[in-house]
């Protein structure tokens, strides 16, 4: 895509406006780095923006903002760089990147983990492993910090500890006016509650401070992998038996038409389609409860194979799915609330996983997930944070991939009639952070419903009244 006139002349003046006040480096489409980066995780986004203004600081984050708000700049936001839809990046805008700011510091006796905006959970990880802590968050190493705790944050550690949102401390915000802001219950309580859950609408996130916990650096995890055959048993005692488990337990299901060659899975499997449940205790590895929870929940069903070993928790299990994520695949997801996880519903995801889209041969690639959420999560009060529909047990996520252009239109609508084809079984709302770019319809929804976004336009109007921080899943600024 070619800039326009307009396009050129707002970067010419945000480059003027910008020299000499800016410690980051600046990158148009001539400079050598620039299609480094503007290349995103999903290989389906391919965008040129007019300047990539990476930060190295907040003061450069500051320079950014203040220059995009006086030359009526486009402007996007760029963490981790792991959304879908790749709204880090916008033709022809400012991408403000944060991949440069990526420190984390650790307060291991108050147990607070101070985290730069621009990293991602691997940088968290590393940070914290040593010191047998962990922030609850995603799962996927490569995911950028601040885009997963801003709509929410869903991982391993959310039945016991919360969602990452319920564990920010405090955000350092820059806002629409160049302001830095800390915000928290005490300072701008409005503003920290909408950060929670409302997205990249309010400012910058530069820096976010995190309660920790102590877990790991070892962690006690059980799988079980099941054939076509043994599949729909396994699902239906999962779904039996989820509801009763505890809080430290964690329980999913990965349904996988290529098994990877993970340190478990025996050489005569790797590459089959498997389902696999696996399973960890959130506490003591050498915990009985512990012990004996785990040998019972890799034996439901009748597991081809089935395993329990004690391995590293941030630095291993939190990385166990980067391999089947990289960047460069043609990437397309979908995500359901589900209410009830019955045998009607169970039929519909075997059917996908079974048939897929044109049989054995199809180009399809990824998973579908299950994620069993609950615990602690749907006891935080629903108007509390701007994360909403707390009370989902199950979520269903078509985390779908694949390498040819000309497979998009088939395998996208493959994945749209079987995640309709659950409609029975839904409950209310969207994870904000899964919206694809054909549903754009449901940000409200996604968002909580029109009363919570109602709140968040007013919260949105106060910190930015003119929409500057636009490329997102918008909320529009409005008044009472």
């Amino acid at each position: 895509m070619e800039l326009t006139e307009q396009q050129q002349s707002v970067r010419d003046a945000v480059l003027a406006e910008l020299d000499g006040s800016f410690n980051g480096e600046l990158l148009t489409e001539d400079s050598t780095g620039y299609d480094q980066a503007r290349t995103l995780w999903n290989a389906m986004v391919d965008k040129r923006p007019a300047l990539v203004a990476r930060c190295k600081n907040t003061d450069d984050v500051v320079a950014v903002v203040n220059a995009a708000r006086l030359n009526g700049a486009l402007l996007s936001v760029r963490g981790g760089g792991h959304g879908v839809v790749g709204k880090a990046l916008a033709d022809g805008g400012v991408a403000l990147d944060l991949s440069a700011m990526n420190g984390v510091t650790v307060d291991v006796e108050r147990k607070h983990v101070h985290v730069q905006g621009g990293c991602r959970l691997g940088d968290v990880d590393a940070a914290t492993s040593g010191h047998g802590l962990a922030v609850p968050a995603g799962i996927v190493s490569d995911t950028g910090v601040g885009g997963l705790t801003l709509g929410g944050g869903v991982g391993w550690l959310s039945r016991k500890y919360g969602l990452t949102c319920d564990n920010v401390i405090s955000f350092e915000v820059v806002t629409a006016s160049g302001d830095v802001l800390e915000v928290s219950a005490t300072e701008h309580p409005d503003l920290f509650w909408a950060l929670r859950g409302g997205g990249g609408n309010f400012g910058v996130v530069t820096c976010l401070t995190f309660r920790a916990y102590d877990f790991g650096p070892d962690v006690r995890f059980g799988a079980a992998l099941y054939t076509a055959e043994t599949a729909a048993d396994a699902l239906r005692a999962y779904a039996e038996i989820y509801p009763s488990l505890p809080n430290e337990v964690g329980w999913h299901v990965t349904m996988k038409r290529s098994m990877p060659a993970l340190p478990f899975v025996p050489s005569d499997l790797v590459g089959k389609p498997l389902v696999m449940l696996f399973c960890l205790w959130v506490g003591d590895v050498d915990d009985p409860e512990g012990i004996e929870t785990i040998e019972r929940l890799v034996r439901a069903g009748d597991p081809a194979v089935n395993t329990v070993a004690v391995i590293p928790f941030g630095l291993g299990l939190q990385r166990f799915l980067d391999a089947e994520f990289p960047d460069g695949l043609r990437n397309y997801t979908k995500e359901a609330h589900l209410a009830e996880l019955t045998d009607g519903a169970i039929d519909v995801l075997l059917d996908f996983w079974k048939a897929g889209l044109s049989g054995a041969e199809s180009s399809i690639g990824g998973e579908l997930t299950i994620y069993g959420l609950g615990g602690v999560v749907k006891d935080v009060p629903e108007d509390a944070t701007a994360f909403s529909n707390r009370d989902s047990v199950w979520w269903v996520n078509y985390a779908c991939h694949w390498k040819d252009t000309e497979d998009d239109e088939r395998n996208m609508a493959a994945v749209r009639v079987s995640c309709r084809a659950l409609d029975p079984w839904l409950g209310p709302g969207i994870y904000v952070n899964m919206l694809n770019v054909d549903e754009l319809d449901r940000v409200i929804e996604a968002y909580g419903g029109p009363e919570k976004y109602a709140r968040l336009g007013a919260v949105k109007a106060k910190y930015d009244p003119g929409n500057l921080f636009c490329f997102n899943h918008n909320i529009a600024p409005t008044t009472a």
